[in-house]
């Protein structure tokens, strides 16, 4: 490789690795839960260690969502990803109320039933560039709850039930049918 291409391909090497997204760790999320098992409240706030404005602030949970509320200047909302999925979102509505270069905000919260664990979040800066990133959220529960344990007992008791009464039934007509021949 020429020296000129050595040289001038430095420089390169190094804008792309100073300037990649992937390398910034400048957003933070806070996140604090009250509340107990079937109500539980979930309340953020975001420090931007960035010198530009963040107007976009979503996450994405498994479990359900409740009430949301949004500091001043935002507006919020959610949408279904796909089945068990929804992306809770705040939109800043003008720069004014965006959380601030070197700043904080906090006032974005909703409720769920849901209990706590790890969900991504995103942000987008006033550039619109893309900073991901996980926090606490609402997460959909692995075990199942004591009503839907009964219930499946309760469905298990009844299939045993009539398939004994079927197979009984069956049985009685064998006997029934060797004694008329």
């Amino acid at each position: 490789m020429p020296r000129c291409c050595k040289i001038l391909g430095l420089p390169l090497i190094a804008t792309v690795l100073f300037l990649s997204p992937a390398v910034r760790a400048d957003i933070i999320v806070d996140a604090s839960v009250l509340g107990s098992p079937g109500a539980y409240s979930y309340s953020y706030e975001i420090e931007n260690q960035t010198d530009v404005g963040i107007l976009l602030f979503s996450l994405t949970v498994t479990g359900d969502v409740g009430l949301i509320e949004a500091p001043t200047g935002w507006v919020s909302g959610t949408t279904i990803l796909e089945p068990g999925e929804t992306q809770v979102e705040w939109i800043s509505t003008d720069i004014p109320y965006d959380v601030p270069a070197l700043g904080t905000l906090s006032g974005f919260s909703f409720t769920s039933d849901s209990g706590p664990g790890t969900v991504a979040f995103s942000t987008f800066d006033e550039n619109f560039t893309e900073f991901d990133g996980q926090t606490t959220g609402p997460v959909a529960s692995t075990v199942p709850e004591p009503n839907s344990l009964a219930l499946l007992g309760t469905a298990l008791i009844g299939i045993y039930i009539r398939r004994r009464w079927t197979l009984g039934k069956s049985s009685w007509e064998i006997r029934d049918n060797d004694r008329l021949h």
